[in-house]
């Protein structure tokens, strides 16, 4: 793998420096050449994780098909020898978003601000409303399995209200722009002009414009940012979704990731449900604020 990465950027590899953040298995480093080129690497093994294997195939999909006005990292090559796959892509000189206080918000919803209507190569896509038709059914599964001991008891007190407000929820989601569908920070870089990039592209869907903004708020509520929310849901991006949506989606949201959490982790991501559990803990919270 190593000499296919010197290959793609045209001298061989000195320097290899590991990243940790994010879920999924595999490796992911920053590389530096011998002539002075530097990139991001992320690679999987179909032995070592399957899933993962077919999330970066999917990713490679999806990253050939961006239009240049999407602020993602350029695709500069893939190896794929179906047991192996990786994408090279051009580095992102940045930090993660979240570190300053609420600051670097509207660069986000800026980025995202940009994402085009999903039309020509993007418009093969599929349909977020599908996407999230078995997440949105969350409360069913929880109410069916008397799962009231999955949730804590702020959700309990708001559970029959969510679960009226999130039967709208699919409807919500629809539009016809593309959409990530993972936008948190850890899948956002800032770069050093305070512009954000949004990397990890593997559930790229077509949807409603404001889905992803609505979900990078959601995490910075989970990640206790001190600023109010609610107040950036003036950005033009929110533009055409009703407060209603909002709930809607984020209701639907609570359910589906309380559902998932009382579920054992897989081996390869022990961490997932921990962070699920926090997320619908955030949707519940925000909620609370907005119904008081």
């Amino acid at each position: 793998m190593t000499q296919w990465v010197g290959q793609q950027l045209g001298a061989p590899v000195v320097t290899v420096m590991p990243q940790l953040s994010g879920f999924s298995s595999g490796s992911a480093d920053l590389v530096r050449a011998q002539n002075g080129r530097r990139a991001f690497v992320k690679a999987v093994s179909r032995t070592r994780n399957a899933s993962t294997f077919e999330l970066h195939r999917a990713e490679a999909a999806v990253m050939r098909r961006l239009p240049t006005q999407v602020r993602a990292p350029e695709l500069l090559g893939v190896f794929d020898d179906d047991e192996w796959v990786a994408l090279l892509l051009a580095e992102v000189a940045g930090e993660h978003p979240g570190r300053r206080g609420g600051a670097d918000i509207v660069a986000v919803l800026d980025a995202l601000a940009e994402l085009p209507v999903a039309g020509g190569r993007l418009s093969t896509l599929p349909r977020l409303t599908d996407e999230l038709a078995g997440a949105f059914d969350g409360w069913d599964r929880l109410i069916a399995d008397g799962a009231d001991g999955a949730l804590p008891p702020a959700a309990l007190g708001l559970r029959d209200r969510m679960v009226d407000a999130s039967a709208r929820a699919r409807e919500a989601v629809d539009g016809e722009y593309l959409v990530h569908q993972d936008c948190r920070a850890d899948n956002v870089l800032i770069d050093r002009t305070g512009a954000a990039w949004i990397i990890d592209w593997p559930w790229a869907s077509i949807g409603a414009r404001w889905i992803d903004a609505l979900t990078y708020l959601l995490d910075v509520v989970m990640r206790a940012e001190p600023v109010d929310v609610d107040r950036y849901l003036n950005h033009a991006i929110f533009d055409g979704m009703s407060g209603a949506d909002a709930d809607a989606v984020l209701a639907g949201l609570a359910g589906a990731w309380y559902d998932l959490a009382r579920r054992p982790a897989s081996a390869d991501m022990p961490t997932i449900r921990a962070f699920q559990k926090a997320e619908a803990d955030a949707a519940v919270s925000w909620l609370s604020v907005r119904w008081a």
